[in-house]
């Protein structure tokens, strides 16, 4: 029989007969060695009615306050180097926005016209800046523009090279450079301004000795 089921009257003896120290030495043996009610019982487990339902969950469990989100991170591209936008071609974009050089001779036009009726010096240096301004950008496309076709005459010409049976020749950075101001200076020849620009790259080379000095 264990203490448990002794009435108090019962223990009070007992305690008088073995003495306080070892009965409390009993008392502590058999509530140790008491089998745990909270271990022994079994989950209860929640079985599906069918196989097709979702399983049942107890809502005696405790959801936790604090949650994980996941947050899908978002990720940002540069169409300029990106491979999905595909590959830059110069050529085809000077094709496709042709119109917007048509756009800016029609708007150099205008600003001549207003430059001979324009009365007020501020006005017609504003003017004259956006005039400079535009033919220094016409001349930058130009230089572009002959070089690519410069470029494109001499694949040109090693492709029908190579089909001829012949090496294929592939020109030189000096050789296209050559080929540069040679045709510049054609079209300088054309225009009759090839005094001006020696004149002007005369007076260029000047500062730069100057300025070495």
């Amino acid at each position: 029989m264990s203490t448990e089921e002794l009435s108090i009257g019962d223990l009070l003896k007992l305690r008088e007969t073995l003495g306080t120290k070892k009965f409390d030495s009993l008392t502590q043996q058999a509530t140790t060695t008491a089998p745990d009610s909270t271990s022994t019982t079994k989950p209860s487990s929640f079985k599906r009615s069918d196989k097709r339902h979702p399983r049942e969950i107890s809502s005696k469990k405790k959801v936790s306050v604090v949650r994980e989100i996941k947050v899908a991170k978002r990720t940002t591209r540069d169409p300029r180097f990106d491979d999905l936008s595909g590959s830059f071609e110069d050529n085809v974009f000077q094709n496709s926005y042709q119109f917007i050089k048509e756009i800016r001779s029609e708007e150099k036009e205008k600003l001549q016209v207003e430059l001979k009726k324009c009365k007020d010096p501020k006005r017609k240096d504003q003017i004259v800046r956006l005039i400079n301004k535009m033919n220094t950008a016409e001349q930058a496309n130009q230089i572009k523009t002959d070089k690519q076709k410069l470029k494109s005459e001499t694949r040109k010409r090693a492709f029908e090279n190579v089909k001829a049976g012949k090496n294929p020749y592939f020109a030189k950075q000096s050789d296209l450079r050559k080929s540069e101001l040679k045709s510049k200076f054609e079209k300088l020849k054309k225009e009759g301004k090839v005094d001006k620009y020696l004149a002007k790259r005369r007076k260029k080379n000047l500062q730069k000795d100057k300025k070495s000095l």
